[in-house]
């Protein structure tokens, strides 16, 4: 045995391991400073307010990055849903019913009976556990925050629905804009409108309705933050626009 090769190979061996095992730890360092870099870029005087007024941040929650350019986006219903128990669609419990989490599995098993089910996403914040799973009806990739799919279940079964259809309208008078960064949008609600002891379960950016009329025929929807609290009681809507702040009832909030 040629000694002086098997060391060198060794030698190599170990060196090209500590390059993996440093590369992997830089990684592991790199994703955990990402991740507390979404928190710790907010303004000192965030930072502040969320220490005075206890407020906290769910440990999946982060602050997203994107800010495209988007236009305020019209729509008609087509139908509305109902919020009682005689509102609600009867699905015949069939094996196919079970659940299913995967959409085009979803929409193989209930596409026939629930229309225009493949434009809907799931909500899982927006969903109530044990009653009810919630899906956003989605345009150009965003989701519209005012516009539902129930899908009602028990004993492991979805048993009804309730949806909102709507027809958008070509929004050939609106500009698109560049929305408002998440952080910024974060940080006045913190600072402003959150109670003590709030805590953040998530920040997204998809469409709101700033006025819905009951007898309207056109609804006008748009580009919003929406801010989730861990009670599921309190939903804030900021606007990407002008950074006006709403309630889930569509109620502006006072500023001090």
């Amino acid at each position: 045995m040629d000694w002086r090769r098997a060391k060198s190979v060794l030698i190599i061996s170990f060196l090209m391991l500590n390059i993996v095992l440093g590369y992997q730890l830089w990684t592991d360092w790199r994703e955990r400073l990402n991740t507390a870099v979404d928190w710790t870029s907010l303004p000192p005087e965030t930072l502040l307010a969320m220490r005075e007024k206890n407020i906290q941040v769910d440990d999946n929650a982060t602050i997203p990055t994107e800010t495209p350019a988007m236009r305020e986006m019209t729509y008609t219903f087509k139908q509305r849903a109902g919020t009682g128990i005689n509102d609600r669609t009867a699905i015949a419990a069939t094996p196919e019913t079970r659940f299913v989490f995967n959409q085009e599995e979803l929409v193989v098993a209930l596409g026939g009976i629930i229309p225009e089910l493949g434009t809907y996403t799931l909500d899982v914040p927006g969903s109530r556990e044990g009653v009810y799973f919630r899906f956003n009806r989605m345009q150009g990739g965003w989701p519209l925050f005012d516009i539902h799919l129930n899908l009602y279940y028990s004993e492991q079964k979805i048993r009804a629905y309730t949806q909102d259809l709507i027809e958008i309208k070509p929004s050939s008078g609106a500009k698109e804009q560049q929305v408002l960064p998440a952080a910024k949008a974060l940080a006045k609600v913190i600072e402003v409108n959150l109670p003590a002891g709030s805590v953040i379960k998530e920040i997204r950016l998809g469409y709101h309705g700033e006025e819905i009329f009951n007898d309207a025929e056109t609804q006008v929807s748009v580009p919003s933050w929406r801010v989730l609290l861990e009670n599921g009681e309190e939903v804030y809507y900021v606007n990407a626009i002008s950074a006006e702040v709403t309630t889930e009832k569509g109620e502006a909030l006072v500023n001090p």
